[in-house]
């Protein structure tokens, strides 16, 4: 691993001191440059250091973790942020949608060392933009934004671009609403995590569908669901219950 200048922002003495602590006990390449209790006091040390990583917590006095960017013009981003969260399950779809990387709290080694790992792969690929994506997301409450990794960079999509995933070995084949598709070298169970926004379902082995894409819902031939693509997806009696039950409050 290469040597990062690291700043840590948390408005509890505890937590700081608990990061530091773990830190410089277990990674002699990491240069912790400074602490900060709030946004606008790490500004100023972001300033002043020009540290390569921010080790961010979300929930502090005055300002959201994530408002440090506010202070920034887009060419002075020049720093990767490892967010520090105590938030639940159903916010930290909001950071993996985002694509950005995370903490949860009480913080353990193993999470941190993944962490710093992925930052040394990723220093010279910083994207603003998937901050402000987390950032619309956290404030709307509903994960309306994915960022997909592919070969050429980063893919900025609404959810409701998506039609459906399609599971291919090791790959994932990504179709859109506008009849396009990608493919990237990721598994079907890695973006499982969309169902929880209540918008997609795995509805077989291969597929995980926008919920919002669905034409129709037949029992015809052993039961499947018609996407607005003119795709026919088969679909298990408990699956096509689990989309009447999305969709119980509109049906007449």
């Amino acid at each position: 691993m290469n040597e990062l200048s690291v700043l840590i922002v948390d408005d509890e003495l505890n937590a700081r001191a608990a990061l530091r602590g773990m830190i410089e006990s277990n990674f002699d390449e990491i240069q912790i440059v400074g602490e900060a209790a709030s946004v606008p006091e790490a500004v100023k040390l972001i300033h002043k250091f020009k540290p390569k990583v921010i080790l961010l917590d979300i929930e502090m006095p005055g300002y959201l973790g994530i408002d440090i960017l506010d202070f920034f013009d887009t060419n002075e981003v020049e720093f990767s942020i490892i967010f520090v969260t105590a938030y639940n399950d159903y916010a930290i779809k909001a950071f993996e949608l985002a694509a950005v990387d995370y903490l949860l709290k009480p913080t353990r080694i193993d999470q941190l060392k993944r962490a710093f790992e992925r930052v040394n792969q990723q220093l010279n690929a910083l994207e603003k933009e998937k901050y402000q994506v987390l950032k619309s997301n956290l404030a709307n409450r509903k994960n309306n934004k994915i960022v997909i990794q592919t070969a050429e960079g980063l893919l900025f999509k609404e959810t409701n671009e998506i039609l459906y995933f399609k599971a291919d070995s090791a790959y994932t084949h990504v179709f859109f609403t506008n009849g396009t598709k990608i493919t990237i070298t990721k598994t079907l169970s890695e973006y499982c995590g969309l169902e929880d926004t209540n918008d997609f379902l795995r509805i077989n082995r291969s597929y995980l569908i926008n919920l919002n894409c669905v034409e129709k819902v037949s029992k015809k031939d052993g039961g499947f669901v018609l996407m607005k693509n003119g795709e026919e997806i088969a679909a298990s009696v408990e699956k096509r219950q689990l989309i009447f039950e999305r969709f119980k409050d509109i049906i007449y």
